[in-house]
């Protein structure tokens, strides 16, 4: 009995009054300022990673430039090494030092007909990338137009159209190796400051699949006939001041691009929201083992597709309605 008036008040609470939405506000809050970094308080490894690659990429965008200022980010720059070398003291030397130096090594070699206009601070850079240990990752590269034309020889309008969410899949399971080269092809998602925030958590257990399912509760249905389960999260470890929302916009990015690899690799997908509760995300974290620090942007049910099947139409809007030229 007591169960049964606990689950009406909370209904009641989250889903008719607006008390719920400031809650989850209050948890969203809570969640950012607790995992989310700043320049003078980096408070684990993630945090020191995506710093180091905010600084980075700025250089590597820099370098993009038609006519970079010679010597430009200076600043930035004395930070970035200063930074990397605790964390080289403090984590040892991985891919992210590698980008770093294979930035900088670009640097140098942009500049170096510039040293007499500030020789210590080459040196800084030159001494720095010397400590480099193996291959060099980051910097900038050149593509040829005709490359670019190449690649997108293909009818997309008849792909991207193709696409639709499926909520009634084959028996058949879902390849492990298709599933792994869709998510390797989503990681060339764009993200703020290249910090790429995005997880993906994986489940094929039929009991696990049922308790998330369950709580997600917009599956009814089909949910028996989804194969597997994506999680997609994001992790506030990676943003900074003022990127509280980042967090969604990267992940819903990652999102979509997963889904069109997902559809590249003949497997067949249904989105699934996670517009819950704050305490109906705590529970799906403890049954998924998800770290506290990653916030949910979807679930993603998959499976393989029949050889006919229904899906909504899913009308869509005149590109009037979308498109405003001033």
């Amino acid at each position: 009995m007591m169960n049964k008036i606990k689950a009406k008040l909370y209904a009641f609470l989250f889903w008719q009054t607006r008390s719920g939405e400031v809650l989850n506000k209050i948890y969203d809050l809570q969640i950012f300022f607790r995992n989310s970094f700043t320049t003078n308080n980096l408070k684990s490894k993630e945090s020191y990673q995506a710093f180091l690659t905010k600084q980075y990429h700025i250089i590597e965008k820099g370098l993009a430039l038609p006519k970079p200022r010679a010597f430009f980010g200076k600043p930035k720059i004395r930070q970035l090494i200063k930074v990397a070398n605790t964390y080289i003291k403090k984590f040892g030397e991985d891919r992210i030092i590698k980008n770093i130096h294979g930035t900088l090594n670009i640097y140098l070699k942009r500049n170096e007909g510039l040293i007499t206009q500030d020789l210590d601070f080459y040196n800084l850079i030159l001494n720095f990338v010397k400590k480099n240990s193996g291959e060099l990752l980051g910097g900038v590269k050149k593509v040829n137009k005709t490359e670019v034309k190449d690649a997108i020889n293909l009818d997309f309008e008849s792909f991207i159209k193709s696409r639709s969410s499926v909520r009634f899949f084959s028996k058949e399971q879902v390849s492990t190796k298709k599933l792994q080269k869709a998510i390797a092809l989503a990681r060339y998602t764009p993200s703020v400051c290249n910090r790429q925030s995005w997880r993906v958590h994986h489940f094929r257990d039929r009991l696990t699949m049922n308790l998330l399912l369950n709580i997600q509760n917009g599956n009814g249905g089909f949910n028996q006939s989804i194969n597997q389960l994506l999680i997609i999260t994001g992790d506030t470890k990676k943003f900074t001041q003022m990127e509280s929302n980042q967090v969604f916009v990267d992940g819903g990015l990652f999102s979509m691009s997963l889904l069109l690899s997902l559809h590249s690799q003949e497997i067949a997908s249904c989105c699934l929201n996670t517009c819950l509760p704050y305490l109906d995300e705590i529970e799906v974290k403890k049954i998924a083992n998800i770290p506290q620090s990653e916030r949910l942007i979807m679930m993603i049910g998959i499976g393989n597709y029949k050889e006919t099947y229904e899906v909504a139409i899913s009308d869509r809007v005149p590109l009037s309605e979308i498109l405003n030229i001033s």
